[in-house]
């Protein structure tokens, strides 16, 4: 019998080793230091010792030179592509500003515990294993880990019922979705005999171009379909597709608001991928099927995103109808079924992140003076007449809110008008116009917000605590990069067409 050793430079998953075994490490010294008789307040080392762990995994991943690594590892079951190192690069760098705007947040809500930033450190391994796995046992293992995290978090506030009962609705409309993936794939491995990615497109290829196709697999074909369209609507569970989104308003304004900001910015794009390695590389022989089945939901989900926001009078509600709307905006990218429409999709994925991003970053930086520290979730009058305590940041605030709207000169304009072009060139001329009709209806609480922000007939506004230096230099690299990528889009569209060209499968 032959055995052979498992050589170091074969193992294409070092950064999430890394990651992992920092996080047992983190917990170890947490809690030999959180036992003493005094108890000391460790919430900001904990803070930079996660930072310090997240930039050293992004060396890792620059480090990987994936020329010389297997492709798969562990029995095919995980991939480590350019696909999924682009992807992890993203996500590493949203976590980690994260992580920095949310250090004050975490002092001011006595949220000194050590197990808040840990649990963080673990979504972000669940989503790196997310994003990197290649069978249907993997990925239901990697969405438990980042969702058993996320369900923590939205209640670890603990002396608020609101964030109790967020947290019980999440988990328990979390365990729903997660069944839904379960049975979708029992019965996928139950007509296939395989759970691997790669088997299900060669499997489904082959049956498609077979010219001797028994009857009797028709009934086979529903069943397959079946099992699709369960793992799509699990999928669209956590992504806050309507009719799927019901849980999201209450329990984003329930959560932390740190919470909710991870929530919001960071576990969208890694669920995309799945979607895209199940969709685009697995099962894009069912297209034709699964195609309509999708553009309903995002007809429904843009209709709900855009009218459901004009009531909300809490920004946190707000921006989750903003994010509902632009899930459905992504997903008629998604659609399309074309070279030019996958790579808009990266490229609006992106900036919708990144805009994310900022937009939560000037709602953690701005902390009102009076009883801020009793009162967690911000009305929109509480950033009234913020153009004349901060006129800078206000710019700011309202330059990345008209980019999320769709206005020049921000380059969220050109990502959307390109979903528009991807929409009518792939003929879903319907679709596209819905959309567009959402987009104007969606801008109308937008516009609200600028009006809050700069023209309201008061005498005086809010006094906000001053911002930190460093963590505001983070909010004006951002606003330029909108602006430099409107002038010159190049550098996003070549990255996304590499990115599109590297996820295709040959």
């Amino acid at each position: 019998m032959t055995l052979e050793t498992l050589l170091f430079k074969e193992i294409n998953i070092f950064p999430e080793l890394f990651l992992g075994i920092s996080i047992v490490y983190l917990t170890l010294h947490s809690t030999f230091i959180s036992i003493n008789k005094h108890y000391i307040l460790i919430q900001n080392s904990l803070v930079s010792l996660g930072v310090l762990i997240l930039l050293l995994v992004c060396y890792l991943l620059l480090n990987n030179q994936l020329d010389l690594l297997n492709v798969t590892n562990f029995n095919n079951s995980i991939v480590n592509d350019y696909f999924s190192f682009s992807t992890k690069l993203i996500i590493c760098f949203l976590s980690l500003s994260c992580l920095l705007m949310i250090q004050q947040y975490l002092a001011d809500q006595k949220l000194n515990h050590f197990e808040y930033v840990i649990l963080l450190l673990f979504s972000i391994l669940g989503l790196f294993i997310l994003i990197s796995s290649n069978d249907l046992l993997t990925a239901y293992l990697a969405i438990e880990l980042q969702s058993l995290s996320f369900y923590v978090l939205a209640a670890f506030k603990k002396n608020s019922t609101f964030s109790i009962e967020s947290g019980i609705k999440y988990f328990i409309l979390g365990s729903f979705s997660s069944c839904l993936f379960l049975l979708g794939s029992s019965l996928l491995y139950g007509l296939t005999g395989t759970i691997n990615f790669e088997d299900f497109k060669d499997l489904f290829l082959w049956f498609f171009q077979s010219n001797t196709v028994l009857t009797t697999l028709n009934f086979d074909v529903t069943l397959i379909l079946m099992a699709m369209m369960f793992i799509l609507i699990s999928l669209f569970f956590k992504l806050a597709i309507a009719p799927f989104h019901v849980w999201a308003p209450d329990v984003y304004e329930g959560s932390p608001s740190a919470s909710t900001f991870f929530f919001s910015v960071v576990p969208k794009l890694s669920i995309f991928v799945l979607l895209f390695r199940l969709f685009y590389f697995s099962f894009y022989s069912f297209f034709d099927y699964w195609r309509y089945f999708v553009v309903i939901f995002l007809v429904f989900t843009v209709i709900v995103g855009s009218f459901g926001g004009l009531e909300q009078r809490k920004l946190k509600s707000l921006l989750v109808y903003s994010s509902i709307s632009h899930m459905g905006y992504s997903l008629i990218a998604f659609t399309t079924g074309t070279f030019e429409g996958i790579q808009i999709l990266f490229s609006y994925l992106i900036i919708y992140s990144f805009s994310g991003l900022c937009v939560w970053s000037i709602f953690m930086l701005t902390r009102l003076k009076n009883n801020y520290k009793n009162k967690q979730n911000k009305d929109l009058t509480d950033l009234v007449l913020l153009g004349k305590s901060n006129k800078m940041l206000a710019i700011f605030f309202t330059t990345v809110l008209f980019s999320i709207a769709g206005f020049p000169p921000m380059i969220g304009f050109i990502v959307k008008i390109t979903v528009f072009l991807s929409a009518i060139e792939a003929s879903m001329y319907f679709v596209a116009l819905l959309s567009i009709l959402g987009s104007v209806i969606a801008t109308f609480y937008y516009i609200r917000i600028v009006k809050i922000l700069f023209f309201e007939k008061l005498l005086i506004g809010k006094l906000y605590y001053p911002i930190n230096t460093s963590k505001s230099i983070l909010v004006v690299l951002l606003f330029f990069l909108f602006l430099f990528l409107f002038i010159n889009p190049t550098l996003l569209f070549l990255f996304s067409y590499k990115l599109t060209l590297i996820s295709l499968p040959m």
